[in-house]
C-alpha cells in the first residue's frame, strides 16, 4: 500500500487526488486498473489488505473472489454507526446484475469489466462526492452535539434523559443533580416516577402518556421530590428525543417554588390590598354616616351595619361596661351579632370571660385580634358559639378619643391573616374615628342642650368677642332689654350703657375679664325705651382651651324691681325697729303715769295697753334678731355640738323657768349655732303660752347615724293650748295672704333658720292637750 498518498481521515481535501482502494483476487484486473488510475491525476491506486487493519481509502474497488472471501470484514466497514459514507464498487464479469439479496447491503455501485474509463470515472466522481457530504455532515453532527452538549450542561434549568418505558434516567445536567440532590450514578438508578414523584405519580403518568402520544408536552403543576426528601414545584417541558426511539424523552425541569411563593404572597398582597380597600371603602361609607348621625344610637348601628355588609366581616357589635358585674352590655349590633349574643357573656372583670380580646381592649386601649379562635385558650368561653358561625379569626377596637373610652367594637371574620398590618392600623383609626365622632355628638347634644337652657332661662345671657363685640343674644335678653336680636348682634354692650357709672368703673370691668377672671357687681342700664334698669352682671371668660380669651359671656338679672322692694323692707325695718318702739316706749311711759295715778276704773284698760305693748316689741325684737340672721354671716359656720346648742337654748329662755324639763345625750355631732336661736324662740314660745294648772315643757333630744349623712332631732312637748291650725298652715303653704297668716314672727323665724339650715320643722298635737314641735336638722363630724 502506497502511504504517501493517504489522507488522515481518508477524505481528499479540494485539489488533491482520491485514494481508491483495491481489493482484488484477480491479479490481472487489478494491475490494468492500478496502471489506469495512475494515468489520472484525480486517483491515486493503493492496495488494500484486511488483515492489516482499517483501510484508509476513500473509496474501495472489490472483485467477487476478494468480496466473497473478505465479505464479513467488508459488512463491518459498512456497518459503522457514524459517518463518514465508505463507498465499495463491486467489478463483476456478469452480463446481468443480479446478485443476491444481501450484496446490496455492502456494495454501493458495480462496474463490469472490460471496463470503461470513462463510466467509470463519472461513477467513482459520484460516489466521492457522497463520501464528502457525508464527511461534511459528520463534521457538522460532531459540531453540533459539542454545541448542545455544552447547552445540556450549562443551561440553568435541570435536564434530564427519560427511557419512559424503562421508567429510568438516562443522562442528566449538572443543574439537575444540584435540583434533586443526586449525583448522576444515583439519578441513573431511580424510577422516575416513584422516586422523583411520589406525591403525584399519576400525574406524571399522564404527563408523560401525553408527550410519547404528541411528541411534546409541558406542564406547571408537576411537584418533584429531592434526595432530602423536600418537594420543589416544577415547570416541566419535555419532547420525544428521536424517531427512532420514541420512548426518550428529554425533560427541562424549572424550579418554580420560589417564583411560586413569591407569586402566592403577591396574590396575598393582592388580596390584602383588595381586603383593605374594602375596608377603607367602608371607612369612608362609616366616616360619612358618622357625619350624618345626629345621634350616639344611630352613629354606632350604621357602623356595625357597614362593617357586616362590607364582605369582610361576618358580623360586628359594640358594647360598653356595664355596672353590673363588670359585663359589656351590647349598644349597636350589625349582622348575626345579636343572634351570637344571645348565647354568651362578656365582661371586662379578671374572671375567665374577661380575658378575651374585648376585656383586654379596654384595659389596654389597644387594638387586641385573635388569628385563630379555634386554638387560642383565651377564646375557650366562645369557642363553640364561634364554632357555629365559622368564624376564624376576631379582633377588638376599643372607641376612644382623648383618653376617654367611649366601648370596643367587636368584629368577627371567616379570613386567613385577618386583622393584621395596615388593616389593623386602619381599624385603629377607625376606632378613634368613630370616638372622635361620639365626643363630637355628645358635645353637639350638649351644646344644644346649653342653647336651650340659656335661650329659656329667666336671665338674659349675651356672648361676645373679646373686644366686646356681641354674638348672641337669648331671648330674655331681648325682652329685658327691649331690643331685637338684628339690632344688637355686631353691636357693643355700650348701647346699654345708662350714664351711671364713671369710666373707672367699666376700666375695673375690663381688666378683670382680660385677666381671666370672673367680674360680678351690680350696674345701672338702660332700656331701649329710655328706663333705667338694676341689673345684677357676671361677666365670664371663655378659653376653649386655647390658653387665650376666645369669648365673654354676660348673665344679667333685672333685679329692679327686688331692689325697689329691698328699699321697701328696709324703709318698712326701721318703721318697725325704730319709729314703732319709740311710740311704743312713749305710749308705755304714759300707761306707767297713768297707773301711778291709782285710777283703779282705768286699770282693765292698762292691763289690755301693756299687753298689747309687750307684744308689739316682742315683734320688734323677733324683727331684729330676723334682720341680724340675714344680714349678719359671721356665724355662719360656727359648729358647736347638738347637745351644747341645745342647752344653751334653754339658757337663755326669757323669763327664766322651771318648768321645762330635758333629756339631752352627750354627742360629738355638731350642728350650726344658728340652731340655738330657733330653739330658744321654740322654747320660750311653749312656756310663755302654757296656761295648763300644772304647766310642763319638756325637751328632748337624739341623733341617728345614717348612709347619707348624721342627723339630729330635737322635740320641744308642752301641755298648753296648742299652736292654731291657721298659724301651721300658713308654714305649710309658705306664704300669707290677707285671709290667711300668723299672728307673729315667731314660728316664722323658726321656720327661716331651719330651712337654711337644710332641715324640717314638723307640728302635732299633743295626747291630751298641747303641742308637738319636731326640729329635725343635718349633722356634722
Amino acid at each position: 500500500m502506497d502511504n504517501d498518498v493517504q489522507t488522515e481521515e481518508g477524505l481528499t481535501p479540494t485539489g488533491e487526488s482520491a485514494v481508491v482502494g483495491l481489493l482484488f483476487e484477480h491479479d490481472e484486473n487489478r494491475r490494468q486498473l492500478t496502471k489506469w488510475f495512475r494515468e489520472l491525476s484525480a486517483f491515486t491506486p493503493c492496495g488494500v489488505s484486511p488483515s492489516g487493519g482499517s483501510s484508509q481509502a476513500d473509496i474501495l474497488l472489490v472483485d467477487e473472489p476478494a468480496l466473497a472471501r473478505h465479505r464479513d470484514w467488508l459488512q463491518s466497514r459498512k456497518g459503522r454507526d457514524e459517518p463518514p459514507f465508505h463507498p465499495i464498487v463491486l467489478v463483476h464479469s456478469r452480463d446481468d446484475s443480479s446478485f443476491e439479496g444481501g450484496v446490496w447491503e455492502i456494495i454501493d455501485e458495480t462496474v463490469t469489466v472490460p471496463i470503461e474509463p470513462s463510466p467509470l470515472k463519472h461513477r467513482l466522481e459520484n460516489l466521492l462526492e457522497r463520501r464528502r457530504l457525508s464527511k461534511d455532515l459528520s463534521t457538522e453532527l460532531e459540531r453540533t452535539e459539542k454545541q448542545y452538549r455544552a447547552v445540556f450542561e450549562s443551561v440553568n434549568d435541570a435536564m434530564l434523559v427519560i427511557d419512559a418505558e424503562r421508567n429510568q434516567v438516562l443522562d442528566c445536567n449538572p443543574r439537575a443533580r444540584e435540583v434533586l440532590g443526586y449525583s448522576e450514578l444515583e439519578l441513573r438508578s431511580l424510577s422516575v416516577s416513584t422516586d422523583l414523584h411520589p406525591t403525584n405519580g399519576d400525574a406524571y403518568e399522564q404527563f408523560i402518556e401525553r408527550v410519547l402520544t404528541e411528541g411534546r408536552g409541558r406542564t406547571d403543576d408537576l411537584v418533584c421530590t429531592t434526595k432530602e426528601g423536600t418537594t420543589i414545584e416544577a415547570e416541566i417541558s419535555a419532547s420525544t428525543l428521536d424517531v427512532q426511539d420514541s420512548s426518550r424523552v428529554v425533560f427541562c425541569i424549572r424550579d418554580v417554588t420560589e417564583r411560586r411563593e413569591q407569586s402566592r404572597k403577591l396574590e396575598s398582597q393582592r388580596d390584602q390590598l383588595a381586603q383593605l380597600n374594602r375596608i377603607n371603602r367602608t371607612l369612608h361609607e362609616t366616616t360619612r354616616a358618622v357625619v350624618q348621625a345626629s345621634s350616639r344610637d344611630e352613629l354606632e348601628t350604621a357602623v356595625c351595619q357597614n362593617l357586616s355588609d362590607s364582605g369582610a366581616y361576618q358580623f360586628a357589635w359594640i358594647g360598653e361596661s356595664g355596672e353590673e358585674h363588670n359585663r359589656v352590655e351590647p349598644r349597636a349590633t350589625g349582622g348575626k351579632a345579636a343572634e351570637y349574643l344571645d348565647h354568651v357573656n362578656v365582661t371586662t372583670d379578671g374572671t375567665e370571660t374577661g380575658q378575651g380580646p374585648t376585656g383586654q381592649a379596654f384595659k389596654t386601649l389597644s387594638v387586641c385580634t385573635v388569628q385563630d379562635v379555634s386554638t387560642a385558650s383565651e377564646m375557650e368561653p366562645w369557642r363553640d358559639s364561634l364554632a357555629e358561625f365559622g368564624v376564624r379569626a376576631t379582633a377588638a377596637v376599643p372607641i376612644h378619643y382623648d383618653d376617654e373610652i367611649f366601648g370596643i367594637l367587636n368584629l368577627y371574620t371567616q379570613r386567613e391573616n385577618a386583622f393584621v398590618g395596615e388593616e389593623r392600623d386602619v381599624l385603629a383609626h377607625l376606632g378613634n374615628t368613630i370616638g372622635r365622632a361620639i365626643a363630637d355628638i355628645r358635645a353637639r347634644e350638649e351644646a344644644q342642650i346649653f342653647q336651650q337652657a340659656v335661650e329659656h332661662a329667666g336671665h338674659a345671657v349675651y356672648i361676645t368677642e373679646p373686644d366686646g363685640t356681641i354674638e348672641y343674644v337669648n331671648s330674655a335678653f331681648t325682652e329685658m332689654t327691649g331690643y331685637s336680636q338684628e339690632e344688637v348682634i355686631g353691636q357693643n354692650p355700650r348701647i346699654l350703657k345708662s350714664g351711671a357709672h364713671d369710666k373707672e368703673f367699666y376700666c375695673n370691668l375690663w381688666q378683670t375679664v382680660l385677666s381671666g377672671e370672673t367680674w360680678e357687681n351690680e350696674l345701672i342700664n338702660r332700656h331701649k325705651d329710655g328706663r333705667r334698669q338694676y341689673i345684677d352682671q357676671t361677666i365670664a371668660p371663655i378659653t376653649m382651651g386655647s390658653g387665650k380669651i376666645d369669648h365673654l359671656v354676660a348673665v344679667n338679672t333685672d333685679i329692679t324691681e327686688q331692689r325697689r322692694r329691698r328699699q321697701q323692707l328696709q324703709v318698712l325695718y326701721r318703721v318697725l325697729r325704730h319709729n314703732l318702739r319709740n311710740k311704743l316706749n312713749v305710749i308705755e311711759g304714759y300707761a306707767d303715769i297713768i297707773a301711778e295715778s291709782g285710777q283703779s276704773e282705768y286699770k282693765p284698760a292698762l292691763e289690755k295697753i301693756s299687753q298689747a305693748v309687750d307684744d308689739l316689741l316682742q315683734i320688734s325684737r323677733q324683727a331684729r334678731r330676723i334682720e341680724r340672721i340675714f344680714s349678719d354671716n359671721s356665724a355662719e359656720q360656727e359648729m358647736r355640738p347638738l347637745d351644747v346648742v341645745v342647752e344653751r337654748a334653754l339658757t337663755d329662755v326669757s323669763p327664766p323657768t322651771d318648768i321645762v324639763t330635758t333629756s339631752l345625750p352627750e354627742t360629738s355631732l355638731t350642728v350650726n349655732v344658728e340652731l340655738q336661736t330657733a330653739l330658744r324662740e321654740l322654747i320660750t314660745n311653749a312656756v310663755k303660752h302654757n296656761d295648763a294648772e300644772d304647766p310642763s315643757v319638756v325637751v328632748a333630744m337624739e341623733t341617728d347615724l345614717r348612709e347619707i349623712g348624721p342627723q339630729g332631732t330635737v322635740t320641744v312637748r308642752d301641755n298648753g293650748p296648742g299652736i292654731p291650725t291657721n298659724e301651721r298652715k300658713v308654714l305649710r303653704e309658705g306664704e300669707e295672704s290677707p285671709l290667711l297668716h300668723g299672728k307673729g314672727l315667731g314660728l316664722w323665724l323658726v321656720n327661716w333658720v331651719v330651712t337654711e339650715l337644710g332641715g324640717t320643722v314638723d307640728i302635732q298635737d299633743a295626747d291630751p292637750r298641747g303641742s308637738v314641735v319636731t326640729v329635725t336638722v343635718p349633722l356634722g363630724d
